[in-house]
């Protein structure tokens, strides 16, 4: 049956009043407009504009009412119940309404409140029954529609009150809806999706009902009816301006009560901390622009939307069931989204945010627990950093059997390494393995980001939102994001007008780059880029290496690990994790020298250094003497030594001179590993441009301009690091006690208590967080530290009754002093590194790693659970 047959048993003098809702005339003048409509929708609108009746605008409400009942009539019958009942429910005010609840054939697993459209003039429950029922049966919600009190008998707000009673109805009678408790949902159609939109705001601004998700469909968001679409004629089809105008002058005759956030949601100074929304919009209707525009105002605010415009459709056309084919495509979509919004909506005990090392044994240990436990990760797999830095050269500079877990002997002992210091595909094959081996992937969810984080203080649990539009209850949250996993985009003039390839190296492809035949520049070297500079040139045709400031580096001396060596490693794991566990850096070898450097004379020293020199071990130059990092003098020594290594590997005296760090003590950036780093300076094909003598001006479309000129590149390569420690907390909306975001708290710099936790923050834990050993140590080491505490807190939580658990302000406070104290001790804030947050323009200085070392920050933190945790508030 077509759209236009299926008008057949309608009244024809409903059908020939409903006409006016289009200008016939300027139709018929302008038939290519219809035909921007689908097929169906254009016969649907050719045969009322044939007819030639007066408009709903032009008629009195109780007309219009029954001209809509007569046509509603012509609706197919929606798909049976299990149940159909009218009830009726006394408003706030005293005045009463009817509901209808449709309850579908299986049991519900939603309650989704529709109010109906037309204006908050036409319509009502009986119009609207077969959409409902439609919707249970596609969603598998209880679908409760309402007969709100409609204008002009009752003018704003009667119909916003009614919409917010009957939420706080269904919500009261919840279990008798749906059996148990079940997610709630607010839709509505125009007028109703207005309704939808202000039930929501109101339940958040009063905290009243919880609201799982918005289901906005063309809702009108702004009595002001002045965007785009009100002045397009290719948009006056069905709903025009006129009726539009009607339809207010009756609902707000008072201009002002259409300013009101109440009328016109769009007008809301606050929309942050709404539900979840779904907005569905039509391409030819007059609320197109500013149903649009109220969702992305949501997501301007970091509500997690969905905008879906039905191209070739006009307004109406979602609540024509049976007789717009687009209707039961548009009912099928947002089924879709609803099935994977209520499949995904979820109560657990805790929600890990990554699924590195640490996200990864933090999930097994609450498994262990019997904690219900979700980990959200937004990569499409485990492995953290080493998902991400896939450059080539990318590999681990501590030693690959000392980079892992110990948490498991079987696992120790059936896993092999290959080599001193592994690259990036093994340790990431490593990561998959221990995935694998403890099927951790059916509790982590790929390719999912946390946008945002709050604590509700009624309930005590986080509420954690995703890109997905999914929203997670849970009582601890556990960031596991990683200290280097914030990626710090290029804050060069210019840089997004490069013509040419750019990468970044935290994001490098996971295909892989062929630099063959081409020049490439290198802007960076820090780490990854002494990385992957050699396997660069070894490529390019021409490269060109950017240098701010030079790094410290030495030869890794990396080769194929021995059978023997392993096998012997395998023996005395045991005996080497305890090491580890009680060693400042949780490098245990080489020894820590504790004879300062002047105690020597110049050849002891120096047999002493060529040897820490060839161990090829990133902490063997810092660990030489005692008082490396500690005193000026004896730094000196041992960076000078470092320079001279520099001039004997680099042939060029000018270029050495550059590569020589010669700004910032030895140690206090993250000192390099490398393999022919320096050696790659004597190639032809490679140069070294000094930024401190010939900064960068600006990124052209066709290179990089410094001040002595501008050169041509096929590609850059942006080696510009991370937004270290606090970047990826700061880089989601975290929320404690009274709606206190983290970024605000640590605006003068991170204060945490231990690096574990927050003051306000109830039950939020970070691992390897700022003021934590973290960076400056074997990550693994502090990684397993962090979560054995973490897990052992929880427990201790649950075993004493204990609902929440938050570091006090004068713990946090006396922490951050001595954090502080004990860096000054040190020549480390004298560099201008990413430790204290020197590389992020604007980022508070400060630094950001405990420096008393692993074996120190272990008994402090054992100390204090072993007294009751000491320094938190409990409830």
């Amino acid at each position: 049956m077509s759209a236009v047959d299926g008008w057949g048993s309608a009244n024809r003098y409903a059908l020939e009043i409903a006409a006016g809702h289009v200008q016939s005339r300027a139709i018929r003048q302008r038939g290519n407009v219809i035909m921007k409509l689908d097929l169906a929708s254009t016969a649907f609108l050719a045969q009322l504009a044939s007819l030639g009746a007066p408009g709903f605008h032009e008629m009195e409400p109780e007309e219009a009412r029954l001209a809509g009942g007569q046509i509603a009539e012509s609706y197919p019958p929606g798909p049976d119940m299990a149940s159909v009942r009218d009830e009726t429910i006394t408003g706030s005010d005293g005045a009463g309404f009817r509901v209808r609840v449709l309850s579908p054939t299986e049991t519900p697993r939603a309650a989704l409140i529709f109010y109906h459209g037309g204006g908050w003039v036409l319509g009502d429950i009986d119009q609207y029954d077969t959409l409902g029922r439609q919707l249970a049966k596609r969603t598998g919600a209880a679908v409760i529609l309402v007969d709100y009190r409609k204008a002009p008998e009752n003018r704003y707000p009667a119909a916003a009150h009614d919409a917010y009673d009957a939420l706080t109805w269904v919500d009261a009678n919840i279990t008798s809806i749906a059996g148990k408790r079940v997610p709630i949902i607010v839709a509505g159609d125009s007028a109703g999706g207005n309704l939808a939109a202000v039930v929501a705001q109101r339940a958040k601004a009063e905290n009243g009902p919880d609201i799982s998700l918005q289901l906005l469909v063309y809702p009108v968001t702004d009595g002001a009816m002045n965007t785009p679409g009100y002045a397009n004629p290719d948009n006056q089809l069905l709903l025009n301006t006129p009726l539009m105008e009607w339809f207010w002058d009756h609902y707000a005759p008072n201009k002002k009560d259409r300013e009101e956030p109440g009328a016109s949601p769009a007008r809301a100074k606050d929309l942050s901390g709404l539900p979840p929304a779904l907005v569905v919009t039509a391409e030819y209707d007059v609320l197109r622009d500013e149903a649009e525009a109220y969702g992305e105002a949501m997501q301007a605010a970091g509500v997690p939307v969905t905008i879906k415009r039905f191209d070739r459709q006009m307004h109406n056309f979602f609540a024509m069931p049976g007789l717009l084919p687009a209707a039961a495509t548009a009912l099928e979509y947002v089924g879709q989204q609803i099935d994977r919004h209520l499949a995904t909506s979820s109560e657990v005990d805790a929600v890990i945010v990554g699924a590195g090392f640490a996200g990864m044994y933090q999930l097994h240990k609450l498994r262990q627990q019997g904690l219900s436990t979700r980990v959200i990760e937004r990569a499409d797999d485990v492995g953290g950093t080493w998902y991400w830095n896939r450059y080539p050269g990318a590999r681990v500079d501590i030693e690959s059997m000392a980079y892992s877990f110990s948490f498991d002997e079987e696992l120790e002992q059936e896993w092999t390494w290959k080599e001193k210091y592994s690259p990036q595909p093994e340790i990431l094959e490593y990561a998959q393995h221990v995935a694998d081996r403890f099927d951790l992937r059916r509790d982590i969810t790929f390719e999912t980001s946390v946008t945002r984080a709050l604590y509700n203080e009624d309930t005590a649990r986080w509420n954690v939102y995703t890109d997905s539009g999914e929203v997670i209850s849970a009582q601890y949250l556990i960031m596991a994001t990683g200290c280097l996993s914030a990626i710090k985009t290029p804050d060069i003039p210019g840089a997004d007008t490069f013509k040419g390839e750019t990468y970044i190296t935290g994001l490098w492809p996971h295909e892989g780059v062929d630099f063959s035949g081409k020049k490439v520049a290198v802007i960076g070297t820090g780490s990854s880029a002494i990385q992957a500079i050699p396997h660069i040139a070894e490529q390019a045709d021409q490269l060109t290496v950017h240098q701010r400031t030079p790094a410290y580096s030495m030869p890794a001396f990396n080769r194929p690990l021995e059978e023997t060596e392993i096998q012997q490693m395998k023996t005395t794991y045991r005996d080497y994790r305890e090491a580890q566990r009680n060693h400042l850096a949780g490098i245990p070898y080489p020894e820590r020298n504790l004879m300062p450097a002047a105690a020597e004379g110049d050849n002891e020293r120096k047999a002493r250094l060529e040897t820490a020199w060839e161990s090829g071990i990133l902490t063997a130059l810092t660990s030489s003497y005692m008082d490396v990092l500690s005193n000026q003098d004896a730094n000196d020594l041992v960076s000078e030594f470092v320079r001279d290594k520099i001039r004997a590997r680099v042939k060029d005296p000018e270029t050495a001179e550059t590569l020589a760090p010669k700004t910032y003590p030895l140690g206090t950036k993250r000192p390099c590993l490398d393999t022919n780093y320096y050696e790659t300076y004597n190639r032809d094909n490679v140069r070294l441009v000094d930024l401190h003598k010939t900064p960068i001006q600006e990124i052209t479309p066709t290179g990089v301009r410094t001040t002595s000129g501008e050169d041509s590149y096929d590609a850059i390569v942006f080696a510009t690091g991370f937004d270290a420690m606090t970047g990826a907390l700061e880089r989601i909306d975290i929320r404690g006690i009274n709606d206190m975001a983290l970024k605000d708290k640590w605006a003068d710099g991170p204060h945490t208590y231990l690096g574990l936790s927050v003051a306000g923050f109830p039950n939020l834990f970070t691992i390897t967080g700022p003021s934590s050993p973290s960076v400056l140590s074997n990550m693994i080491v502090s990684i397993e530290q962090h979560v054995d505490w973490i897990s052992d807190c929880i427990a201790w939580m649950r075993d004493n009754g204990h609902t929440t658990i938050a570091a006090t302000e004068k713990a946090e406070t006396e922490w951050a002093i001595h954090n502080e104290q004990a860096a000054n001790l040190t020549l480390f804030p004298q560099a201008n590194s990413w430790y204290i947050g020197a590389n992020v323009p604007g980022k508070p200085r400060t630094f950001m790693a405990y420096i008393g070392g692993v074996d120190v920050y272990r008994h402090i933190c054992d100390s204090i659970a072993s007294d009751n945790y000491q320094g938190f508030e409990t409830a």
